[in-house]
C-alpha cells in the first residue's frame, strides 16, 4: 500500500474525468465528493471509484455534458433534473439550494432526479452543517440487498446521512447503507482482508455466504433484525425513488454498469428556527461530551462523524493511502488518456 496527497490524487481524477469528456463543472463536483470520501476513511466511495465514473463516461451510460436543471414546484422545494449525468454536480448543487430555502423559511427540501451514483452521501449533508443547517438525504440504487427472510436482491444499499452543525467544531455526522455493508465496502474488504464479516452476504437459499459472485447482500440487523434494515431501505425508497418517479431499487441490476434513474431527497434545516442557535449548540455539544465521558481505559466510544475525523487528520498529515488494487484500477483509468498514476 502507498500514500499520496489528496492534492495530487484530484489533480489526476480531474485531469481522468476531464479526458473522459465531462465538463469541468462536472469534473470539479465529482472530485469534490471523491476527495470528501478519501480524506474520510470512506474509501469504498472515493478515489477508487474513479475508473468506474470515467467508464460510464466513454460507454455512454453516464452522460457527458448534461443539461442540469433546476425547477422549483413549491416555495420550498426544488427539483433538480441531473439529466442523466455524473450524480454529484446535481446533489451539491440541490444541497446548496435547500440550504438557500431554510436560510428564509427554517426548512428546505430538494429532490435529485434522473441522476446516477453520486459517491458518499455525507458529501452532501456536511456542506449542509457547514453552512450552519442540520442536513439529511436519503437515495436508492440498482438491487443488492434481499429483504429480511428473503434471498433474492430487492433493495439497493440506500443510503441514510444526517449531520448537524456545530461552529467551530466538526458536526455530527451518520453516513450509513441500509444494509449490513455497502456493496463497494464489501468488495474493498474483501481485496484488503479476504474475508468478510459474519452476516454480511446471504447464498441462494438464505444461508450465509461469502461468495459475492452468487450471493446478495443482508439488511442491516442481520439474521434476526434485517426487518430494520429493510425498513430503512423502504423509506429511502419512498423518498428519492416514489417522490421523483426514479426508478424502484429492483427495476436496477446493482451489480451490472449501465444508464441508471435514480433519485435523491434532501433536507436542510435551520436549528435557530425553535430552540435557537446558541442553545442548540449548547445541547449538542453536552451530548457529544456525554458520549465522549463514556469511553474507558479498554474502549473508544465515538458519536456519529468520530472515525471521519480521526481519519481525516492524519490523512491531510500523512496523505491518503491506497492499495495495490486501487492503484492498477486508477493507474488503468489514467493510461487509457494518457495520464500517468501519481508518485
Amino acid at each position: 500500500m502507498i500514500t499520496v496527497g489528496p492534492e495530487k490524487l484530484a489533480r489526476f481524477a480531474r485531469d481522468v474525468l476531464l479526458k473522459a469528456g465531462t465538463t469541468d463543472g462536472q469534473a470539479s463536483a465529482t472530485v469534490r465528493a471523491m476527495t470528501h470520501a478519501s480524506l474520510h476513511g470512506i474509501d469504498s466511495h472515493g478515489f477508487r471509484l474513479l475508473g468506474y465514473y470515467a467508464e460510464g463516461l466513454v460507454r455512454g451510460f453516464v452522460k457527458k455534458e448534461p443539461n442540469v436543471s433546476i425547477a422549483r414546484p413549491r416555495k420550498a422545494a426544488v427539483l433538480v433534473d441531473a439529466d442523466g449525468g455524473l450524480g454529484h454536480f446535481p446533489s451539491f448543487l440541490a444541497m446548496e439550494e435547500a440550504c438557500a430555502i431554510a436560510s428564509q423559511l427554517g426548512i428546505g427540501m430538494a429532490a435529485v432526479k434522473n441522476s446516477t451514483h453520486f459517491g458518499a452521501a455525507s458529501a452532501y449533508t456536511i456542506c449542509a452543517s457547514e453552512a450552519g443547517y442540520i442536513g439529511f438525504l436519503a437515495c436508492n440504487s440498482g438491487a443488492l440487498v434481499a429483504l429480511h427472510g428473503g434471498t433474492a436482491a430487492f433493495h439497493g444499499t440506500n443510503p441514510i446521512s444526517f449531520s448537524a452543525p456545530l461552529r467551530g467544531k466538526d458536526p455530527f455526522l451518520l453516513d450509513i447503507a441500509t444494509s449490513a455493508m455497502s456493496w463497494n465496502k464489501m468488495l474493498e474488504h474483501r481485496e484488503e482482508f479476504g474475508d468478510l464479516p459474519e452476516g454480511v452476504l446471504l447464498g441462494q437459499h438464505g444461508d450465509f455466504s461469502d461468495v459475492a459472485e452468487d450471493s446478495v447482500l443482508a439488511p442491516l440487523g442481520g439474521e434476526n433484525f434485517g426487518y430494520k434494515g429493510a425498513g430503512l431501505a423502504g423509506m429511502a425508497e419512498v423518498l428519492s425513488a416514489m417522490l421523483t418517479g426514479m426508478n424502484l431499487s429492483f427495476e436496477e441490476d446493482g451489480k451490472e454498469a449501465g444508464p441508471s434513474k435514480l433519485g435523491h431527497f434532501m433536507l436542510a434545516i435551520d436549528p435557530k428556527t425553535f430552540i435557537g442557535r446558541e442553545a442548540f449548540e449548547e445541547r449538542l455539544t453536552s451530548y457529544l461530551g456525554a458520549i465522549a465521558s463514556t469511553a474507558t481505559e479498554n474502549s473508544r466510544v465515538y458519536a456519529a462523524g468520530g472515525p471521519e475525523w480521526e481519519a481525516r487528520a492524519d490523512r491531510m498529515e500523512r496523505g491518503i493511502p491506497v492499495t495495490a488494487t486501487a492503484q492498477k484500477e486508477m493507474a488503468a483509468a489514467g493510461e487509457r488518456f494518457g495520464i500517468p498514476f501519481p508518485s
